[in-house]
């Protein structure tokens, strides 16, 4: 019993040391693979082309450290990625050298436990077992900068909703949502680096090629997609999915890179950001107007008013972010560049109170100072003296304009800029973490008058305006012998001219050199940005516009062969002041309701946002060094 005890418990010894002399075997197999894939990543070694070698340099590192020359080595190039279960795989590709790969192996004497298993099982005794092991090392990676505009619609309210809905449907497409299903879109972020991913896969793009899939043909309809699958496989809220599933829109032929700005010294790390869906979504709308050229024309009820149309074009879609190597890479972010026209029916003139009896104390005077300007020898009425010895005679005949007119409000909006200059020295610092941006303005154009069509105000913007007529100057022949009633030609309208309501075009906010913008301490990619506000020359842009709104100004104007208003007379009287004081505040009154649709509606679903423009950063410094990733 003792020597059968004491042989178990050699043996036991045996299996023991031999099974811990394969551990170490093991373990030192296994340092040879990281010291060689850290090395090779850290020199920034390829597989192909010229540049220090993955193979060679992987061996020198393995034979430094005890692997013998006979035994197998390979190193393979390549990047990783990370798969929908948050789990990091390393893919091969010989044309990037993100990661090395690193697979060894090497021949040790069979272990006594595999010889006793091989006598068991009747075959031959093995003499040697092979040992495999295996490494995966990221490069160093470079300093990762990313620039974002702030949505403008971080909430939406029912008429926004109303807008989106109405340019989509605009556009051949639908959006079947109510106003909680917007507001939870705006709520939901979606990862960039798996939307891009999921892109290339519905694309057909090589994964990880993203130079490839910014200038690849992509329809809105797969970019909604791709956002719907994204969000289905990060767990988003179901209703969420689904209200993101009921925007249908089908424009081809896209482009991916007009949105979003990815250089080439982007890596995955760099990627790995979140961005608002809602904003996604009011991108690709943008982007998808533009391609189609025509100017979108919606009924002015979705701005919660009446009796009017809105128009817009988009010149170019908001670039709402920008990634890439602050050493190397220009970023750049935008907001849109969007004019917009809205036109405002309005009553008739007759109908406002008080202002035919001013008209009626206006004609003696203004026909005094019409003759005495433009030599017309126009008469007050035809009991004038001239008229009653049956001699022809003009007459003078001031009416307030007799049909329904419109008032246009045009908008020039620049957009406003946010950039990285790699050229220059203080663009950014890993130590301490700092990052410096030159910043542009967005600025404002505003007309209020008359546009004599929709592409005259597209094509020549707001210095094409003319002024509205209010009254009409016209003037009769008639002729009268005493006390018999008196015989007229016909009336020639606006012969005298007219008074017309203008508003001269005015510039907000504009500011034409660039601005330095400093982000202290940025945030990680991945975390939330850190926004600060675009410097802008007139902080009051708001109040600014109200006030541009209700200067308005009534002038008289020179006739013009075509019947309407020429250059501007300069009367220096009070004799205009009675109908100013009544048109004024009817002015007022129908413009003043278009200022909070204006700011705070059209505006900010078009991506404008002129005093509240913010810019977010975000900055990721690595240690320098390679490290083992797999």
């Amino acid at each position: 019993m003792a020597v059968i005890t004491l042989g178990l418990a050699l043996l036991f010894m045996l299996v023991v040391i031999d099974s811990g002399r394969l551990y170490l075997e093991q373990r030192k197999l296994q340092r040879v693979a990281d010291m060689s894939a850290l090395e090779a990543a850290g020199q920034f070694a390829v597989c192909t082309g010229s540049g220090p070698q993955a193979n060679a340099i992987a061996r020198t590192a393995a034979t430094r450290n005890g692997h013998a020359a006979s035994n197998l080595l390979t190193a393979s190039c390549g990047y990783l990625q990370t798969g929908a279960n948050s789990l990091r795989t390393f893919t091969s590709d010989n044309n990037r050298n993100e990661a090395i790969r690193v697979d060894v192996s090497s021949t040790v004497p069979t272990s006594v436990a595999t010889g006793v298993y091989s006598l068991a099982q009747g075959s031959g005794v093995p003499l040697t077992t092979t040992l495999q092991a295996h490494a995966v090392a990221s490069s160093p990676l470079p300093p990762q900068a990313m620039l974002s505009i702030r949505s403008t619609l971080l909430t939406v309210d029912s008429r926004q909703s109303l807008l989106l809905k109405r340019w989509i449907e605009f556009l051949g497409g639908s959006a079947e949502i109510n106003l909680l299903g917007w507001q939870g879109i705006a709520k939901t972020d979606v990862n960039l680096l798996s939307f891009l991913d999921q892109l290339a896969l519905d694309l057909g793009v090589t994964v990880g090629d993203y130079q490839a899939l910014l200038v690849a043909n992509v329809s809105s309809a797969e970019l909604l997609e791709a956002m719907v699958k994204v969000l289905q496989q990060s767990g988003a809220a179901a209703d969420v999915v689904t209200n993101l599933g009921k925007v249908k829109l089908d424009i081809d032929e896209l482009r991916l890179g007009e949105i979003l700005d990815l250089q080439n010294g982007t890596t995955q790390a760099g990627l790995d950001a979140s961005i608002h869906a809602l904003q996604m979504v009011q991108a690709v709308i943008e982007l998808a107007t533009k391609r189609h050229g025509a100017t979108v024309d919606l009924s002015i009820d979705v701005l919660g008013l009446v009796n009017g149309r809105v128009r817009f074009k988009v010149i170019q879609p908001m670039q709402f972010s920008a990634v890439g190597d602050p050493r190397t890479d220009e970023l750049r972010v935008h907001t849109a560049q969007i004019p917009a026209m809205i036109s405002l029916d309005v009553p008739l003139l007759t109908t406002v109170f008080g202002l035919a009896e001013a008209l009626a104390d206006l004609i003696s005077p203004l026909t005094n100072i019409i003759n005495n300007l433009l030599s017309l020898n126009l008469v007050t009425t035809v009991k004038s003296v001239l008229c009653l010895v049956g001699v022809p005679c003009t007459v003078s005949d001031i009416i307030l304009v007799p049909n329904k007119f419109q008032i246009d409000i045009g908008l020039q909006v620049a957009e406003a800029t946010a950039r990285l200059d790699p050229k220059s020295a203080d663009t950014f610092s890993c130590s301490p973490k700092r990052l410096t941006t030159q910043t542009q303005s967005s600025g404002l154009k505003i007309a209020i008058g008359q546009f004599e069509s929709t592409d005259a105000f597209f094509t020549g913007g707001t210095t094409v305006v003319k002024a509205l007529p209010l009254i009409d100057i016209g003037t009769k022949r008639c002729t009268r012998f005493l006390v018999f009633p008196a015989t007229c030609e016909s009336r020639v309208p606006y012969a005298g001219g007219g008074l017309g309501m203008r508003v001269n075009s005015k510039v907000l906010s504009t500011s034409l050199n660039e601005r330095p913008l400093v982000f202290t301490l940025p945030p990680n990619i991945g975390a939330d940005p850190l926004f600060n506000p675009i410097p802008s020359v007139n902080d009051n842009v708001v109040g600014s516009l109200s006030e541009t709104l209700s200067g308005v100004h009534l002038e008289a104007y020179k006739p013009t062969g075509n019947s309407g208003l020429g250059e501007v007379l300069v009367i220096v009287t009070n004799v205009l002041n009675d109908v100013k004081d009544i048109l004024d505040p009817l002015i007022k009154n129908l413009l003043s309701p278009l200022l909070d649709p204006i700011i705070n509606v059209l505006l900010k679903v078009l991506g404008i946002d002129l005093v509240n423009a913010e810019v977010g950063a975000n900055l990721s410094c690595s240690g320098g060094r390679a490290q083992l990733a797999l």
